[in-house]
């Protein structure tokens, strides 16, 4: 009897663990994600991804930001500012970039910034008793109405309902704002009384299993924790977070990159930076250079807002410089997306976050356990930190090897920024041109994995086979002695492998192609296959 009571309470823990484990982020939510809040009109929608892809910069979503509806939140398109959306959609759909919409779980009777005031379902949400508190009005910062009552099932029921006015093909999802906490600390719900705080995980959960359940790729992009209230949507129930609302100064930056690791200790798996913040302070070329490169190391790099969304936002407003470091870090972090999945995935499996091993005081932090950056939040490019306190690790731009915890000491142009890589490293990556150096436009369409010889490297990675939440495990294995390579995948793929670090190469069989840089003692394997074996000499 005791042991079943000990086999009981074991399935429980383990069930009350794997519940608060993040979800798994879409492969394609990691991409550049942009917006404005200046003009807020299909115009300025469209003119900004033009204006990206003009400066060959990727971008793989774009937020609709208020005011979109004909009032808030019903749901309706505002012909005005954008008319035939559905040819928008379409436009954008043809450019891969998809779209999320902001929303709040408020329905409004009076309005500051729409065509219309009262909401065309603000009555029947009233007679049904939908809303929080007694469905009673509060202001709130769009106006006056009713918070829905997302403890209500029959509230939630009729609130997808609406959602599916809008949800159509090529938008994937939502940006949850939070509303909900102008409507009191202590709300009425049908569950009684209870905490704002504690009311929130309802409205988070109830528009992440929607979203998700009509579209497996969609996501809700929604506040993890917040200097303005706290923890917002529950960990198991965010696809991307971002923490917003900051000024884009260096004192901007400097909150921001607080509530990201915050976020992360939580065990938020996936939160991104809002570069260049969003309203107060605009950002100067050096602060918008510093954020997009400390953006890069963030599951998202999320650029707009109101301090300057068609000015000091755009990195080409500034000059090509800026054009061609924001670029690069654009670029790098794209070529890291699978990296950044297969953590994500692991967190999911085991608990955790993207982001580890956080530090406030020096403002640093590793993605994943193979790359370590600092953030840069001063005039002053002398930084001085600490690199984590195991392994041996080696400086990305240089290639300099560093030892365990050492004190680093550096003056960092503007075209660099403090990031390493952890000997031993194994990290897949998408490559499809020569931007960072890494590899070039050969290896697109590959599974393209970088190594960093450290004894023997060992790692199951976990790959996206696509953008959605699928994936496939890739067992891989290089002993650096033996110069043995092995894979073991679920499907057969192409692969190239960069091995960085090797002293010298007479042969390698095992491949299709094989090029060795004497220079760089950098090794280029192309080789096809499900279980592949390679032998280096």
């Amino acid at each position: 009897m005791k042991k079943l009571f000990f086999i009981c309470f074991a399935v429980l823990c383990f069930h009350y663990v794997s519940a608060q484990n993040p979800p798994i982020t879409p492969a394609w939510a990691f991409e550049h994600i942009v917006w404005e809040d200046s003009l807020n009109t299909r115009a300025g929608a469209t003119k900004l991804i033009d204006l990206y892809f003009e400066h060959k910069i990727p971008v793989g979503g774009i937020i609709i930001d208020s005011p979109w509806t004909t009032t808030y939140n019903d749901f309706n398109w505002d012909q005005a500012k954008y008319p035939n959306h559905q040819e928008m959609i379409s436009y954008f759909k043809q450019k891969d970039v998809k779209i999320i919409l902001w929303m709040t779980g408020a329905v409004n009777y009076k309005c500051l910034d729409t065509p219309q005031q009262k909401s065309e379902s603000y009555d029947e949400a009233v007679a049904n008793k939908l809303g929080i508190n007694d469905t009673k009005p509060t202001p709130w910062w769009k106006g006056e109405g009713i918070f829905i009552d997302f403890t209500n099932p029959k509230a939630v029921e009729w609130w997808h309902t609406q959602l599916d006015k809008v949800f159509v093909d090529g938008v994937y999802g939502w940006k949850v704002d939070n509303a909900d906490s102008y409507f009191g600390n202590i709300v009425k719900t049908s569950k009684g009384e209870m905490s704002n705080e504690q009311f929130r995980p309802y409205y988070y959960s109830a528009m992440y299993d929607y979203t998700t359940k009509r579209n497996p790729k969609g996501i809700i992009l929604s506040r993890p924790y917040s200097f303005q209230g706290g923890y917002y949507a529950n960990t198991e129930k965010m696809s991307l977070g971002w923490c917003g609302d900051f000024d884009g100064d260096w004192k901007g930056l400097k909150m921001q990159i607080k509530d990201i690791y915050i976020s992360a200790k939580r065990g938020y798996g996936a939160v991104g930076c809002e570069v260049g913040g969003f309203w107060g302070r605009r950002s100067t070329k050096q602060q918008l250079i510093r954020y997009a490169q400390f953006g890069s190391m963030n599951a998202t790099m999320i650029n707009g807002g109101m301090n300057g969304a068609f000015t000091n936002h755009l990195p080409w407003w500034h000059d090509e410089e800026t054009t061609d470091i924001y670029r690069y870090c654009v670029e790098l972090h794209h070529q890291l997306i699978p990296y950044m999945f297969s953590t994500v995935v692991d967190a999911h499996l085991r608990g955790g976050a993207l982001l580890k091993n956080a530090s406030f005081e020096e403002e640093s932090h590793q993605v994943g356990d193979y790359i370590f950056t600092k953030a840069i939040t001063s005039e002053n490019n002398d930084v001085e930190f600490h690199l984590p306190l195991d392994g041996e690790w080696i400086d990305f731009f240089t290639g300099e090897k560093y030892s365990a915890g050492e004190l680093v000491k550096r003056n960092y142009p503007l075209n660099q920024f403090p990031l390493f890589v952890k000997s031993g490293a194994i990290i897949p990556m998408n490559i499809s041109s020569d931007i960072t150096g890494i590899g070039d436009e050969s290896m697109k369409g590959r599974r393209t994995i970088l190594i960093y010889p450290n004894g023997v490297s060992h790692r199951v990675l976990h790959l996206p086979c696509g953008e959605g939440i699928e994936y496939e495990d890739c067992e891989v294995k290089y002993d650096e002695k033996s110069g043995e390579l092995y894979v073991k995948g679920e499907s057969v793929q192409g692969y190239t492998f960069i091995i960085r670090g090797v002293p010298a190469v007479k042969n390698v069989k095992g491949v299709k192609t094989w090029k060795y840089d004497k220079t760089k003692q950098e090794l280029r394997i192309d080789c096809d296959g499900q279980n592949i074996e390679v032998k280096i000499r």
